[in-house]
């Protein structure tokens, strides 16, 4: 089970912080805390799976990309989403023509629906995640930390 908090950052936007058991489970509170903060959770049914995948080139780009997918599905495609399930994490090691790529490689479902006006409230828009401030570390417990900062 994770945890989450919003504050307000003293930088401006908002603050998001994640305290979930690993990786995974940061990745997926983090989506599911998003989501939580822009929309009102009782009209979003879970009627679709949207099959996502990112590429970072660590832990913290490949939550922010996660994080902004999800932003952009919203607005580009009107979904409203309730949560997100990883599927994989792994390390990938790709060549192309030029140069080798060594990411990390997040894949998963987004589950929600269209958005529907009658039915859906938003509660904050957030324009970005943005990648500055943003820190996931390891706890003394064990437990993983994320901090990010929501353009809302």
């Amino acid at each position: 089970m994770a945890n989450y908090s919003f504050s307000e950052d003293p930088n401006g936007g908002v603050g998001m912080e994640i305290v979930a058991r690993d990786h995974t489970g940061m990745f997926d509170a983090a989506a599911a805390a998003l989501c939580l903060f822009m929309w009102e959770q009782e009209g979003v049914e879970e009627r679709e799976e949207i099959p996502l995948a990112w590429y970072g080139f660590d832990i913290p780009t490949t939550v922010v990309g996660l994080l902004s997918e999800l932003l952009y599905r919203m607005e580009v495609d009107g979904y409203v989403f309730k949560r997100f399930v990883t599927g994989s994490l792994e390390e990938v090691d790709e060549l192309d023509e030029r140069h080798r790529k060594r990411q990390l490689k997040i894949t998963g479902v987004a589950y929600g629906e269209r958005y529907d006006p009658a039915r859906h409230r938003q509660r904050f828009p957030v324009q970005a995640v943005l990648l500055p401030r943003l820190k996931v570390c390891a706890l003394d417990d064990g437990r993983v930390r994320l901090y990010c900062v929501l353009d809302a």
